[in-house]
């Protein structure tokens, strides 16, 4: 099986503040990666929109996407404007761990739609 996709996680185990937690995310980006924060006010796109999009991002050779979940209590405006794109995954708010799980769902999910393989059903 050939690898299509490198996940990196930057967990922030301690709770901090909004405005330091801000300040230690926006440390760790880099000018070459594409912020895309998911948050339940963002754009609201089926499966076949995310693979879309995730091929539009492809085309463009973005080379490292960075998909960031908001936290317990959102994130500061300055996340928001550093950030390309802001998406949802649902209406509804979810722990991260489901997060997690559901992203990487999508994500094979996504891979799965552009490359025609028989895991996603319209």
């Amino acid at each position: 099986m050939t690898h299509i996709l490198k996940w990196v996680f930057l967990i922030i185990s301690r709770k901090l503040n909004p405005n330091l937690e801000a300040e230690y995310i926006l440390k760790k980006l880099q000018t070459h990666h594409y912020l895309i924060l998911l948050d339940e006010t963002g754009k609201k796109l089926n499966s076949p929109q995310w693979a879309q999009q995730l091929q539009q991002l492809m085309n463009q050779r973005v080379k490292t996407l960075v998909l960031l979940i908001g936290g317990a209590y959102g994130v500061t405006d300055e996340i928001k404007k550093t950030s390309k794109q802001m998406w949802s995954l649902s209406d509804l708010v979810f722990p991260h761990q489901l997060v997690r799980l559901l992203l990487a769902e999508q994500i094979y999910r996504s891979y799965s739609i552009l490359n025609n393989l028989p895991y996603h059903h319209e």
